[in-house]
C-alpha cells in the first residue's frame, strides 16, 4: 500500500497499520540493489542488509510505540518518559541477542559484514529505507524528518566486543563496503573512536586523510601514535598546495 494512495483508508490508518506490522516483523520487501544501484551489491551485502533490517527495525518500533513516538509525524523530537536515547540503549543487548541468533547460519563472510555495517550506521540506514518504503511503496531512502534521530539508532557496542558476539574475526581479509545514494554516501561514518582507529589498522582510511575530517578524530589518533601533526599538515599542503590553508571541509565522523 502506498501512503500517498490510501484514499479513504486515511492516512493515519495507513501508518498505524505499518507500525503494528513492522513490530511484529511483518516488513516490506527492499530491493537492496536498486536502492543502492551504485554500489553494486553483491549477495553477501544483500543478505547482510535483510539480517539487519529484519532485526533493527521491529525493535526500534517497538521502543517508539512504547514512547508514543509518531515517526511519521514531521514535528520536532520530543522525548516522553525515560526518553528515546536511554530506551533504545536499553535494547540493544537485544538487538545483537537477536542479530547473534539471525546470523548463526550464515556464512563468516555474511557475519562479517552485518558486523561492518552495524558499526557504521547500518541499523540507521535500514530504517530510513523502511520508511521510505511505507511512505511511498519505492525503494528509496527517508532523508526528510528522521536525520535528528539518527544517533539513536547507531549502536555503541565496541567493535572488539562486537566481533565475539557475531563470531568472525574482526581482522579479517573483508571488504567494507560503503552505500551510494544520490550524492551521498553511507557506511562513512563510526560508532565511536575505538572503530575509526580500528578501521585505520584494517586499511581502509588512511589516518591522516580521516584526520582533516574530524578534529576529534585527529587528536584521538595522535594520542595513538596512528598519525603525527606534521602528517596532517603535509596531507593539507599537498591537497592545497597553492596556499596551504585549510580548506577541508570538518564533519563529524563520529556519532
Amino acid at each position: 500500500m502506498n501512503i500517498s494512495e490510501a484514499g479513504s483508508y486515511g492516512v493515519d490508518q495507513s501508518q498505524q497499520f505499518y507500525r503494528q506490522y513492522g513490530a511484529n516483523a511483518l516488513l516490506p520487501e527492499i530491493q537492496w540493489t536498486e536502492l543502492f544501484r551504485p554500489s553494486h551489491l553483491k549477495d553477501t551485502h544483500i543478505q547482510a542488509l535483510n539480517t539487519l533490517y529484519q532485526s533493527a527495525v521491529p525493535l526500534a518500533l517497538q521502543v517508539f510505540d512504547e514512547l508514543n513516538f509518531d515517526v511519521f509525524s514531521p514535528a520536532a523530537y520530543k522525548p516522553q518518559g525515560l526518553g528515546l536515547f536511554e530506551k533504545l540503549a536499553e535494547q540493544e543487548d537485544k538487538l545483537i541477542q537477536s542479530l547473534a541468533a539471525e546470523a548463526k547460519d550464515l556464512t563468516d563472510k555474511v557475519r562479517h559484514q552485518i558486523w561492518s555495517m552495524l558499526l557504521r550506521g547500518g541499523a540507521v540506514l535500514v530504517f530510513k529505507a523502511w520508511l521510505g518504503k511505507v511512505k511511498t511503496d519505492q525503494d528509496l531512502l527517508d532523508t526528510t524528518q528522521f536525520d535528528e534521530l539518527s544517533d539513536l539508532l547507531f549502536i555503541k557496542t565496541p567493535p572488539l566486543e562486537l566481533a565475539k558476539h557475531l563470531g568472525i574475526n574482526a581482522h579479517a581479509d573483508e571488504d567494507h563496503i560503503f552505500l551510494l545514494y544520490g550524492s551521498d554516501v553511507y557506511l562513512d561514518r563510526f560508532n565511536s573512536l575505538e572503530t575509526a582507529a580500528l578501521f585505520v589498522d584494517l586499511g581502509v582510511y588512511d589516518a591522516a586523510f580521516l584526520s582533516l575530517r574530524d578534529d576529534s578524530v585527529a587528536e584521538y589518533l595522535k594520542e595513538k601514535a596512528y598519525v603525527t601533526q606534521e602528517q596532517i599538515d603535509d596531507l593539507q599542503c599537498a591537497l592545497n598546495p597553492l596556499f596551504c590553508t585549510d580548506s577541508t571541509p570538518r564533519q563529524s565522523c563520529v556519532a
